[in-house]
This record gives structure tokens, sequence and C-alpha cells, in this order.
């Protein structure tokens, strides 16, 4: 048993007043007005309501019911007392090592996600930092570079988000910020999938499926940029299996099962980016494995990276690659922070209690219930455009008109502002800009920890309907 250590230096007491003491005005303001670097919004989180709940609290003493997960973080609630209890067992062991040493933690974590991954995944090779998803898709092409030595450029997609750093801005859709990302000359941007929109003009793509007379043009589309009007040499393709910040859209199962055979065909490495839908979100553990799961497709890629809610709230990315592949050198994958002991010990912990309760099974009964409810809403209001799952993976696309399924842009921050008001925190697509200079941002997320009950679902169901109609009364 390990033994919780005292404090050294300072008392309890003294710690405590600097981390739990109630803020006052002053200090708030010193802040806002002197130190911030980088903006922030009006309320103040203070933390959990409970232990693991689905609600938090603010500083002027709102409670919120929380359909974010705190930007799709915390599956496992706020404040997981399973989670903060193995932060504070490991700290008492390790806090940090160099990043070359292996402990017993990142031996046990690497061992277990292996034995989960999907598909051709399975029992694949495993590398972690603390910096999230953007690094996390930095080793990707590191390891890509490394087995294939023929090119240096990469096939992204339409709409896609795949982290802030300058190198994966550029791998990203045009984001509104006031300066460019670097190196776009290793970007080949194409098509990406949008069943609701789409260009061939297909009208019965609903809920992420797409029309069933759909004779797949944006894969061929895809097969020809690579094959023939390639001004280098691809060797990789980074899709987001399912797009979280560019709608909540997720790629048919036809056209990421055609993409692995032209990846295949061309020599190119295929990586998913599965930052929002890995660890249960869409009723299974993987993206990937959800659609073997629905369809009985393989579809699963030569490499993937996982950030998010891999460790319930810790900073964390992960990296993992198929067996077969040539691995990195101590100094091609390394930085000072990238073997966190806390980190991996909350994932092996979250990992655990996924498995042991059946955490993805609920996300998909919830969010079944919530996707049927919005649906059967929308005979009534029109404005819902498309409603996407699966799982707690939930997009709602709001229009001006269902025919014309022109984006109702004004509608987001409005609702997002009322159902504040309601007592419930609803996320948003980011905005796609474009060289015209219009722009569309019309759908809601609706991303709960994975953890809600029956009583909770109805409450998001109830505030749904009552903020959209509030919403669409004010813009009126």
């Amino acid at each position: 048993m390990v033994k919780m250590t005292e404090p050294k230096y300072l008392s309890k007491e003294e710690i405590e007043r600097l981390i739990t003491y109630p803020l006052n005005e002053e200090e708030i303001l010193i802040c806002r007005k002197n130190h911030l670097l980088t903006n922030a919004r009006e309320h103040i989180y203070i933390g959990s309501t409970e232990p693991g709940s689905v609600y938090f609290k603010t500083h002027d003493g709102k409670e919120i019911l929380d359909c974010t997960s705190q930007a799709w973080v915390l599956n496992l609630g706020h404040n997981n007392p399973d989670i903060a209890y193995a932060i504070n067992l490991q700290s008492q062991l390790t806090t940090h090592t160099w990043s070359y040493f292996l402990t017993p933690i990142r031996i046990r974590f690497c061992n277990k996600l292996a034995e989960i991954l999907p598909g051709q995944l399975k029992g694949g090779r495993v590398s972690v930092n603390n910096s999230g998803g953007g690094w996390a898709l930095e080793c990707a092409i590191r390891l890509t570079m490394i087995n294939n030595k023929k090119g240096d450029r990469f096939i992204v997609f339409t709409r896609a988000y795949h982290g802030s750093s300058l190198v994966m801005m550029g791998a990203s859709q045009r984001l509104p910020m006031r300066f460019e990302g670097w190196g776009r000359e290793h970007w080949s941007r194409t098509f990406y999938p949008y069943c609701y929109r789409c260009p061939w003009n297909y009208k019965e793509g609903f809920g992420g499926e797409r029309d069933k007379s759909c004779n797949l043009e944006c894969l061929e589309l895809v097969r020809q940029k690579i094959e023939m009007y390639e001004t280098g040499t691809p060797i990789g393709c980074i899709i987001e299996p399912m797009q979280g910040p560019g709608g909540q859209i997720p790629a048919p199962v036809e056209f990421l099962e055609g993409l692995k055979k032209i990846c295949k065909a061309n020599k190119i490495l295929l990586i998913y980016d599965e930052a929002q839908t890995g660890f249960g979100r869409t009723g299974k553990m993987f993206a990937t494995e959800w659609y073997e799961a629905t369809y009985g497709k393989d579809v699963s890629p030569d490499i993937m990276t996982l950030t998010k809610a891999a460790a319930a709230g810790l900073p964390i990315g992960i990296t993992v690659a198929r067996q077969g592949l040539r691995t990195l050198t101590e100094f091609e994958e390394h930085s000072t922070f990238c073997s966190p002991p806390l980190a991996m010990a909350a994932a092996l912990v979250s990992l655990e209690i996924i498995k042991k309760n059946k955490i993805p099974e609920n996300a998909e009964k919830q969010g079944k219930k919530i996707t049927s409810f919005i649906k059967d809403l929308s005979e009534e209001i029109p404005e819902i455009g498309d409603v996407r799952g699966p799982g707690l993976f939930i997009g709602v696309e709001f229009v001006k008109d269902p025919e014309t399924r022109e984006p109702y842009n004004d509608l987001i921050d409005k609702f997002i502002h009322i159902a504040w008001k309601n007592g419930i925190f609803f996320g948003e697509g980011m905005q796609i800009m474009s060289t015209a200079g219009y722009f569309i941002h019309n759908v809601l997320k609706i991303k709960p920890p994975l953890i809600i009950n029956d009583e909770q679902t109805e409450k998001i169901c109830e505030l749904f309907e009552k903020s959209l109609k509030e919403t669409l009364a004010a813009l009126k």
C-alpha cells in the first residue's frame, strides 16, 4: 500500500489557501485587466457540483448541465473520483522522468491500450506525449517519413481540424485567425464526403448516411487527386473518420473502405485522427471499431492518433501504429514531457472504468434517445436540417429552409446564449471561412459526458427544445 506523503515545505493550510480559497473580485479584475495573454470568456468555471458529475459550477453560482464535456474531454464526468484517486496515488510514486525511461505505469498503459486497438492496429506500438492531438499527429508524420522516403507530401481533407500548432494549422481547414499555418507546401487538400451537402446534388444523405443512389463520386475525385493530379509524391493521408470541428460529419463506410484501398495501392500510409471519437463516444471504443461493428468492414488505418478523453481530463496525446513499420529513435520522437506518469495513470484507470462499466454501451443508448427526440422535433421545427450521430457524438445542423438548406448562421450563438440562461451548455462547430468573405457556422454539438443517465438525457432533450423555441422566437 502506498503511503500518502505529508507536505514538507509548506503547511497543508498554506497549500489549501493557495489552491482552494474562494476568489475575490479584486484578483479577478487584476487578472482580466493585466495578465491574460489570451482573452477569456465572461464566465468563471469553478468546478464540479460533485465528483463525477455532468454538471459544473460557475463563480456567479450557476449550475450548468454540460453538453460539451469541456472540449469533449470529460467523458467520465467532471472531477471523476476514480481518476482523482489514480492521479493522487501515482503522484506518490513519480510525476516525471526522462522520456527514454520505462516506468511501471508506462508499461502497463501501453500494453493495455495495444490490447484493445481495432483492426490491424491491435497489438501495435504506442507513443505518448503530454501536448495533445497535434503533437500526436506530428509523431505520425515523422513515422510516415521514415517509412517512406520517396516524398514529403500528405493528403488532407476539406473541413478538417488537426490541431493548433503552426504546422497542423496548415493541415486544417482555414480558420478565423490573423496568421496562416506553416509548411503548407507539404499538404495537398482534397474533398471530404459531406452527404447532407453533396456537390453532386444527391439529396437523401441524412444522419451521416449517404444517399442510396450515390455513386461515390467524391471517392473517385480523391483517387484522381492522388494518382493523377498530385504535384509531389504523397506518402501519407490524414483523415478524421468522423469529422468533429468541421461539423460532426461521419464519412460513409464505403468511402473509408475505398480510401484504404487507394492508399494501399499507392503505398500511402493511412492515418486516422480520432481525437474526438476515441474512448467510447460513438458507442464503441473507437470510431474505427464502430464502422466494423455496424457494417462488418475493417477500415482500420496504419496509424491512429488519440487525445481528448484519453486521460479523462489530463493532457495527453497518443500515437499508435500497426506492427511492421519502422520505429522511431529517441531523437526522432521525444520531448521533455513525453512520458507523463500522471496522465498515463489516469488513462489506464479510465480504460478500466470504460470496460467494466460498459460506458460505450451507455453512450449508444443515451445518444439514440437524444437523436431520435431531435429528429421527431424536426417534424415540428423545419430549421432542424440534419441530425447526426452516432452515440453521443451528436451534431445538429440548422438551416433557414429545409429545401434550399441555406445555413442558419445567426441561430447558433443566440441558441448557446439562451441555453446557458436555461442552465445547459452546448458546443458549436468551427466557422468554415471562405475566400469570398462569407462563412458557415450552423452546427450545434451535443457531446455530454458518457456517464449521463436516463433522467439527465431527458433533461437535455427538454432544455434543447425549450432553448431552440426561445431562440427562434427571438430571431423573428
